[in-house]
């Protein structure tokens, strides 16, 4: 059985190795005949050449759609980027690589946007696919002249209308317009770009690049005042004046400003628009910090110069002409003042909660005052005992009380709490009082009273 195995093993491999013979000897003599493209590579000084061998094993359906495309990849990487040394690009400091890196980006379009070329002529066997491309070198400076004419003309169009926008004081628009004259000539940064202006032939890539940099760097965001308080007379809310403006002084309309604090317990965020006018605009609700606490406000500059991803790199020179504006506002909160009355001084227990409650508002800062006069806030404290059982050894003593603050101006009441029964247990009915009002005192210590505080700035 393992002999006639083994045999029949070797008979398939003789076979298949004088298949693979003829095929490779059937091969070989078709290469014999193929046209000198395909042995030599061409060179001709007035072409570029792009030539392709593809696999039709791996490419079956698609192998000449494939080899084109390979050609003109290879067509195109014959044609050399040149970066003059007077262009846009050769201005920018070249310490990563950016140079390089547009270079390669020129040469990506070129693949992509090859015209004018002419198929030479193609080969194949049973088992590859050759194709060969050229470009007139002539042909090619020529439909890059046209080209480059077409999009001069765009961004000269741009150009001309981004002064009137500028003129006319609408700078956002203006920067977005002067952006895609840009880029426009995006293609062209690595050289000399001329267009008639005014009259003269002047470098247009200069003239947009200067336009956009010179208003960049001529608006900046004004904001009075820039330390506000918060207190019970403006009932803890305030008003700050903002305009974006340029150097003449000239109030600017339509930039986004962005504004964001912390507003209660959550970011708060929002984006509002300049005006030919300084707005007003409402703080308020501010979550309350002793100190560090800043309003922010700045222009949204990705919003007033929308660069796409894939064009930041590129465009870097452009937004780093911007200096970044943020006007941080300084919050000062002034806390009322706090009377604090019906603490019965003669109970010996009573001074439990009262010393309790003066160091839980002493936390947040709160002011306390002896005279009701000087106060904003009246604290009216009301405390409630009750006996347990007696009838024990042990005996219970039960205490809650109730809050209740109002504003000392209109006598509304702006707070109220009532608190849970603390028990205390003592082999005395003193002693378990004096315990339960030890147990009060501590929780009125740890709470500082935060939701009292966001009662009277909310």
């Amino acid at each position: 059985m393992n002999i006639k195995f083994y045999l029949y093993i070797l008979i398939v491999l003789a076979l298949t190795s004088c298949g693979s013979s003829k095929s490779s000897k059937k091969e070989a003599a078709i290469m014999e005949s193929a046209p000198s493209w395909v042995k030599e590579r061409p060179i001709n000084n007035a072409y570029y050449i792009g030539i392709a061998k593809i696999s039709k094993i791996t490419y079956p359906d698609n192998y000449r759609d494939v080899s084109k495309k390979k050609a003109l990849t290879d067509l195109a990487s014959e044609i050399s980027v040149n970066i003059q040394s007077n262009s846009i690009v050769s201005s920018y400091e070249d310490q990563t690589g950016f140079q390089s890196e547009f270079s390669n980006y020129i040469q990506m379009e070129m693949s992509k946007d090859l015209s004018g070329y002419q198929m030479q002529g193609s080969f194949e066997s049973d088992e590859m696919y050759m194709v060969y491309y050229r470009l007139s070198k002539a042909k090619w400076q020529q439909i890059l002249a046209e080209r480059k004419k077409v999009a001069a003309d765009k961004a000269y169009s741009l150009y001309a209308q981004g002064q009137k926008e500028e003129k006319s004081l609408n700078y956002p628009a203006a920067i977005k317009t002067y952006l895609n004259a840009l880029l426009e000539l995006k293609k062209y940064w690595n050289e000399e770009v001329f267009h008639s202006i005014n009259g003269e032939q002047k470098r247009l890539d200069l003239a947009i690049r200067t336009a956009l940099i010179d208003i960049l760097t001529n608006f900046r965001l004004e904001v009075q005042p820039i330390i506000i308080a918060m207190n019970m007379n403006n009932h803890f809310k305030s008003i700050v004046k903002a305009s974006v403006i340029n150097k003449q002084g000239q109030l600017l309309n339509g930039f986004p400003i962005r504004l964001y604090y912390r507003k209660q317990s959550m970011p708060y965020q929002a984006t509002i628009y300049s005006e030919k006018q300084a707005l007003n605009i409402p703080i308020e609700s501010i979550q309350y910090r002793a100190k560090g606490l800043f309003v922010s406000l700045e222009i949204d500059i990705d919003q007033v110069l929308p660069i796409k991803s894939e064009d930041k790199r590129l465009l870097k020179f452009i937004s780093n002409a911007y200096t970044e504006n943020i006007v941080k506002v300084q919050v000062n909160y002034i806390l009322p003042k706090i009377f604090i009355s019906s603490v019965d001084d003669e109970n010996t227990n009573y001074h439990y909660v009262g010393d309790a409650v003066k160091q839980a508002l002493g936390k947040q800062s709160f002011q306390i005052t002896s005279n009701s006069k000087e106060a904003d806030l009246l604290f009216n404290i009301k405390i409630h005992e009750s006996i347990g059982t007696t009838d024990t050894k042990i005996k219970t003593a039960f205490i809650v009380y109730s809050i209740d603050v109002k504003d000392y101006r209109n006598a509304n009441t702006i707070y109220t709490f009532s608190s849970p029964k603390y028990k205390g247990v003592d082999y005395s009915v003193d002693a378990a009082k004096e315990k339960a009002f030890v147990k009060a005192a501590s929780e009125i210590s740890e709470s500082s009273f935060k939701d009292m505080l966001q009662s009277i700035i909310k």
